[in-house]
């Protein structure tokens, strides 16, 4: 086993699948995003070096979980949640009208939800969310300084 730096492959450059396949995911879950945030989805721009750099992100966190974690897959909580941390991070997506930063919010919560629900019916189980709950996780998301590991925690705590 290893447990020394060089002993460890250096990252390579993700082939063009995985990007694909990820990039699908992240529009899967923002399918319904004109209908929440109210703006028309082509009045959107996405940085695709961003959108690189998120994927890219999340797969060395799922490699990260391979290693320290003993071999364990990481779910798809925690990848949802690894695109809303990254998507407030990096804010990849620019619109005319509205500011970045809340943009990206709101592009973040919507893809949050959705994830929850997918994940929650695929499961059969229930989400536990109401309408203040909503409004802090959107305040959260805009203001504080949640890590990657505290959006993690929340979308498991909310699902029964």
């Amino acid at each position: 086993m290893a447990n020394k730096p060089e002993e460890f492959p250096t990252f390579t450059p993700l082939d063009k699948h995985t990007i694909e396949s990820m990039l699908g995911k992240i529009a899967d879950y923002l399918h319904n995003i004109s209908d929440i945030i109210k703006i028309n989805h082509t009045m959107i721009d996405t940085s695709m070096d961003i959108m690189y750099e998120i994927i890219e992100r999340i797969e060395k966190r799922r490699i990260y979980f391979h290693i320290y974690y003993d071999r364990c897959k990481m779910g798809e909580l925690n990848e949802g949640s690894l695109m809303c941390f990254w998507i407030l991070k990096l804010n990849p997506f620019h619109g005319n009208g509205i500011a970045n930063n809340i943009l990206n919010t709101k592009i973040a919560l919507c893809l949050f939800m959705n994830m929850l629900h997918y994940h929650a019916k695929k499961e059969n189980k229930k989400l536990s969310i109401t309408k203040n709950m909503l409004n802090d996780i959107f305040y959260a998301f805009r203001f504080r300084d949640l890590s990657k590991e505290a959006i993690m925690i929340l979308a498991e705590s909310l699902i029964n």
